[in-house]
């Protein structure tokens, strides 16, 4: 039986199969030479291509990545430069604040000053006034006894009466000049 069973193997066992050597190895020479074309022709370029592509894609989240970091950078140096013009912005508005309240200040002391001055002014005028009209209403007086006088005189009265009341004028004017003045 090893005998049969050799000549088995030693035959063909791929006819039970149904396999042809010479299409066989056509058909694997044909696949050889499809395979090396595609390899040559196909698939290096299609692989040259998907590395491109792959590298553009690294160097595009590259780019992201970076551009994400400028982004957060400027972002920050927009926020410092805000906070810069804040911080300034609320110190000029304390210092016109400190310099407005500086300027009523003085305003009010220079107000109360010139009121005060001002004030004296017309305590002093009206003194003066006052002084003046005393003089004025003296003179007045002494010209009306001076004229009453006269008609007094040009009256019958005896000179007792004359003298009584010459005396009594006289007394009445300078009586008001002696009170002391307010």
């Amino acid at each position: 039986m090893s005998t049969l069973f050799t000549l088995a193997v030693a035959e063909n066992p791929f006819s039970r199969f149904g396999v042809n050597w010479y299409d066989f190895t056509s058909q694997a020479i044909a696949f050889l030479i499809i395979a090396w074309i595609l390899n040559k022709f196909v698939f290096k370029t299609v692989m040259k291509t998907v590395a491109e592509r792959q590298r553009a894609a690294d160097e595009a989240a590259a780019n992201n990545a970076r551009i994400q970091q400028e982004l957060q950078a400027v972002e920050e140096s927009r926020k410092a430069v805000l906070k810069t013009a804040q911080e300034q912005a609320d110190r000029v508005v304390s210092e016109a604040r400190a310099h407005m309240a500086e300027m009523v200040s003085q305003e009010k002391q220079r107000c109360e000053l010139l009121g005060t001055e001002l004030l004296a002014q017309a305590r002093e005028e009206a003194r003066l006034d006052q002084a003046r009209l005393k003089n004025e209403l003296r003179g007045d007086i002494a010209t009306m006894v001076v004229k009453l006088t006269a008609k007094l005189t040009q009256m019958n009265l005896g000179q007792a009466d004359r003298e009584r009341l010459l005396q009594s004028a006289i007394d009445g004017m300078t009586a008001p000049a002696e009170k002391p003045q307010s």
